[in-house]
């Protein structure tokens, strides 16, 4: 090989290298310039929850399937009935026990598993934490750069996930009630203006501890305090998952719902002996006598906020002057 041969062939070889390192540059730039959008997007987009980033994670990794674990819940985009699913929570515990990246080939056939590890502000109390994201993979996609756009973007994930969290952490702080962890009445407000406008049946019961004074003057404010938690644990037991409960203030409780039109009856029966099991839920708890008086709406007609609240307090107030411990409902259907 003459010099000029040799000239070309490390001009060429040189010249490919440049070209490689620009495209890296290029490539990186520009994941630098979507990682500072998609920042912005979850940053300012208040709606933006972990189900909704996990979406985005998956969107932006190319992965399969994603999967986090936050408090008793597990966020994924893969079905409870899947066998991945079934697969990862069988292995949960082995899967999550890493500080550092790590990548399973054999769990799954044809599937590569990659591992996470979330750094999580410690300003987030610890029960909240999300330690890791499981990424699940078709294996022929799995290369070294594949990997380490992983890891990239997962530094941003970081910041996503600690932007949602401190978000969640800061509604739950503002939206309930540090005493018995219902619903606050500045979510009463927010909330009751949504099912209202909604348009569908609902109904809304209003529930007042009867001489509730009394029994602070007698068994102490501590004892009170304990009543107050009993009442909001039991109220939310007594009701659905997608039912909202809330402590309005003092010894005032109110919840909201849907209605199924075809199951106002059952409803009925719910309500009416709602003021039974209070009295015997707080009797086996705390062995003291305590009772509830009950107003109740049941309702599809759209109206203003101010008209629902004054019918449904109007239903509280009857039950009390008719001598308490009374539950009074009213229906328009």
């Amino acid at each position: 090989m003459n010099m000029f041969d040799k000239y070309q062939r490390t001009t060429e070889s040189v010249k490919d290298n440049i070209s490689e390192e620009n495209r890296k540059l290029t490539r990186q730039l520009a994941e630098s310039r979507q990682s500072f959008e998609l920042l912005k997007f979850v940053h300012f987009d208040k709606t933006i929850n972990l189900e909704m980033l996990n979406d985005i994670i998956v969107g932006c990794t190319g992965c399969l399937y994603s999967f986090m674990y936050y408090l008793d819940r597990t966020i994924t985009n893969l079905d409870s009935d899947h066998p991945i699913y079934k697969l990862i929570s069988m292995n949960k515990e082995r899967l999550l026990n890493h500080e550092t990246l790590f990548v399973d080939y054999d769990l799954i056939a044809n599937h590569t598993v990659v591992v996470y590890p979330v750094s999580v502000s410690q300003m987030i109390s610890s029960e909240f934490l999300i330690h890791n994201i499981i990424l699940v993979y078709p294996s022929k996609f799995v290369t070294d750069e594949a990997l380490e756009f992983v890891k990239n973007f997962m530094i941003v994930n970081d910041v996503l996930i600690n932007i949602v969290l401190m978000r969640e952490k800061m509604y739950e702080l503002i939206e309930t009630d540090p005493l018995t962890t219902l619903l606050n009445r500045s979510s009463w407000n927010s909330n009751l203006e949504s099912i209202v406008s909604s348009g569908d049946p609902f109904f809304i019961i209003f529930i007042d501890i009867d001489n509730f004074k009394v029994l602070n003057d007698t068994y102490g404010h501590q004892k009170g305090d304990e009543v107050l938690k009993i009442a909001g644990t039991w109220l939310k037991n007594a009701f659905r998952d997608d039912d909202k409960v809330y402590r309005l203030g003092g010894d005032e409780f109110a919840v909201t719902g849907k209605v199924n039109v075809h199951t106002i009856e059952g409803l009925f029966y719910k309500f009416e002996t709602l003021t039974k099991k209070y009295s015997h839920t707080i009797k086996m708890f705390l062995g003291i006598d305590s009772k509830i008086s009950i107003g109740a709406l049941i309702t599809e007609k759209p109206k203003d906020i101010e008209t629902i609240y004054t019918r449904v307090d109007a239903l509280l107030y009857e039950s009390k002057k008719k001598g308490r411990d009374q539950v009074h409902i009213v229906s328009d259907f």
